[in-house]
Order: structure tokens, then sequence, then C-alpha cells
């Protein structure tokens, strides 16, 4: 059996507790090399997952022609210039989300993995993958009717305390555009709902400088707080509050249909369906529908992407139309206009 070489650029808490175990169940994948931040880290991770090889450098790992995809778990500003080597070099690549700093660096991912013909995939948001075929199918029955509007509140208290040391996510210089959930519901939005076609944005930074840990201030340029409203291709419109300043953690989503509203609640992964008398009644996915989240299948899916051409989802494509989402919201909070998806 021919066996597809694995190698990890940034083997942090995701890789180890949800791929690493994901791949060593798949007979036909070795994961033969890794580099981390450090080359302590390196060879500590190594050791534990009994990995061969250490590399002193991202490059040298793309170049190995031994490796045959390139797993990638860094923070986002490595994402494009890893994925754009290893796609360039032949590899398949599966990256971690959120896709990219900014819109062009998503665009030039793309436009790689097209040029190639590479397998290009991203870790998908776990929200809502419960209930995904559930979605799916109520629509295509038309058990739903017309979607209305749909309600997004993701709400906790990550950046509420100013005195907080400068966290990675709060940093643009290695987060990039990503802002808390926001693309992980944008993408939530376009796998139950279809694509974006305009924003509305707004956004607030309550605490417009930061300590690092080591004591440099630095300017804060990733918001405390978004509101967007999407106008989906489907007609829908979307609202969105996403917000890092709450005592009171919430993650839900609302769905307004012609025929039932349903609730989604993301801490609890349940989703149900309320009465006009405010009840709650729990939907339970159809046996055909179910999908385990916990177990998930992410890693055998793209594993088969590669050996046997099998669709995977979410692909650069999907990445790039949340990544263009989320470069709108910037650009109507800055112009307080409207702004349209090409």
């Amino acid at each position: 059996m021919m066996k597809f070489k694995v190698a990890f650029v940034g083997l942090g808490n995701i890789c180890r507790e949800r791929h690493i175990p994901g791949l060593m169940k798949l007979p036909n994948v070795q994961i033969i090399g890794v580099i981390n931040r450090t080359e302590q880290s390196s060879k500590k991770v190594a050791q534990e997952y009994k990995i061969p090889r250490v590399y002193s450098s991202w490059a040298e790992l793309v170049n190995d022609p031994e490796v045959d995809i390139v797993w990638i778990g860094t923070w986002p500003y490595l994402h494009a210039p890893v994925s754009i080597s290893a796609l360039k070099a032949g590899k398949h690549v599966f990256c971690q989300a959120r896709m990219a700093m900014n819109l062009l660096e998503a665009q030039q991912m793309y436009e790689t993995a097209c040029r190639t013909g590479k397998v290009a995939g991203l870790c998908p948001v776990p929200f809502g993958m419960t209930y995904d075929k559930t979605i799916a199918r109520m629509r295509r029955e038309g058990i739903l009717g017309e979607i209305y509007f749909v309600k997004v509140n993701s709400f906790n208290d990550f950046n509420l305390d100013p005195n907080k040391p400068l966290h990675w996510r709060k940093d643009h210089r290695l987060s990039g555009q990503n802002v808390l959930t926001l693309g992980m519901y944008i993408e939530l939005i376009h796998r139950w709902f279809g694509w974006t076609k305009s924003v509305c944005g707004n956004y607030q930074i309550f605490t417009p400088t930061r300590k690092t840990p080591e004591g440099e201030i630095v300017e804060i340029q990733v918001p405390d707080q978004v509101q967007a409203q999407l106008e989906l291709v489907c007609g829908t419109i979307a609202q969105l509050t996403i917000s890092g300043m709450s005592i009171y953690p919430q993650e839900s989503v609302e769905i307004h249909a012609q025929y039932k509203t349903l609730y989604y609640d993301v801490l609890e992964d349940k989703l149900y369906e309320l009465a006009k008398n405010g009840e709650r009644k729990i939907i339970v996915p159809q046996e055909e529908d179910f999908y385990d989240v916990k177990n998930w299948s992410v890693e055998k899916d793209f594993i088969e992407a590669v050996s046997m051409g099998k669709e995977y989802h979410p692909n650069f494509e999907d990445g790039l139309k949340y990544m263009e989402v989320l470069d709108a919201i910037y650009k109507s909070a800055h112009s307080n206009q409207k702004v349209f998806i090409r």
C-alpha cells in the first residue's frame, strides 16, 4: 500500500488533539517530519509522537522530496508563505483556519492551488457540522420554506480586561484581519445558506494599545467588537454581532424562516425548533444525516481527496469566499458604506 508522507509546520494544540490522532488511524499515512517555532519544541514533539525528522526551517520541510503533504498548524502569518511554497514544490496542503492574514494572501493561495492542481484544504470550523446535513435536507425538502433572516450572536470576555497582555489573536502582525469568531461564523453561514453578495459593517476598538509579555507596547488594529449585516446571494439577510467585551458568554445562531424558527446553541451543539410560546423542541438528526463531530472524519476526507480525487471542503475557494467577506467588513467599517462582493 502506498503511504502518503505528511510533515507538520507548527504542531500545536489542535494538531495534537485532532489531526495527529485522525491521521494515525489511517493505514496509508505516515507522519515523517515537523518544524515548530523553536528547535527545542520541535524535538520535544517529535519525540512525543515518534516523528523521525526535525527540520531546521519550514522552507527545508516544504522542499523535502520525501514529503507528499504539508500540514500547516501555525498562526495565520505563515499560512500564505508556507502554503504557496509547498504547492509550488508539488505538495498537497492542509492549512489551519483562518485561511490567511488578508484577502490578497488568500487570493494568492487560491490562485497557486488552481495553477498547481494540488489538493488544498482548510481545517473546517466545527460549529454546525453536526447539523450540516439536517439543515441541507430541511432546505431541500422545503421544510423551512424561504429563509428570511439569520442572526448570529458571539459574546465572550476575551478583550474585556484592558490590562490583559497582548495575545497573538490581537496582534495584527500574527493574525492579520482575523477577528475572534467572525471568520468561523461566515464559514458556517456560507455552508448552510450560500455565498455573500454585499456587506455593511462596523467595529470598535476599546483598548487602543496593549503590552506584549515582554513589555513592548503595540497599537491594536484587530477589533474588540464587530457588527456586520450580510446580504446573501439567496436573498437572506444575516446579522452578526461578534464581541469580546461581554461578561456573559453566548454562541448562537437563529434562523427565521417561512415555516419554522430554529435556534442553534453552539456551546451545547444542539439545534432547536422554537414555538410561538418560546418553548424549545430539540431537533435530532436523522440517522443518515448524523455526523459525530467529536470523532470527525476531516483527516480521512482530506487524504481521500489526495488519494482518490474526492471533493474536499472547505477548500481554498471556500476560504477565499469568507476572506472576501472579512475584507468587505473592514472596508465598509472604514467607508461607512455598503460594500459589494464580486
